[in-house]
């Protein structure tokens, strides 16, 4: 006879306190290294594309710093779409560790600053990238 079989509820962290905090614990730590890691990989993303452009694009004729990412919509589209995914996904986790009866507030959270980074990230590259299109 298992626990499961004295408890009825199916749920093995219900017998143990100490496993079911932990548990708990755990989630804030990994929903801070999730953000952390999703901004890194946006700031990572729209870098390759700008070097990849810088290196395989024409040769600038102007002198600007941003001359190469006037034309590229790549710049500001793609990293937009993977914080897009990125902040879909977390939502999702939200709502898993919360049907789980997990601690899912710091998912939440995780879920609100991927929505502003992206939209910070879709302000500040598309105003660089249309500002400069507009000198031309």
């Amino acid at each position: 006879m298992t626990a499961d079989d004295v408890s009825g509820s199916g749920d093995p962290y219900e017998d143990d306190p100490l496993e079911r905090l932990e548990r708990n614990e755990r989630q804030g730590s990994l929903a801070i290294r999730y953000v952390f890691g999703s901004l890194l990989a946006i700031v990572l993303l729209a870098f390759g594309i700008v070097a990849t452009v810088d290196v395989t694009g024409p040769e600038c004729p102007d002198t600007g710093a941003l001359c190469f990412t006037a034309t590229r919509v790549e710049v500001v589209l793609l990293p937009t779409l993977l914080g897009v995914g990125l902040s879909l996904f977390s939502a999702w986790r939200t709502y898993r560790t919360w049907t789980q009866h997990i601690r899912w507030r710091p998912w939440l959270f995780a879920t609100y600053a991927m929505w502003i980074i992206t939209t910070g990230y879709l302000l500040v590259s598309s105003s660089a990238v249309f500002a400069q299109v507009g000198v031309q």
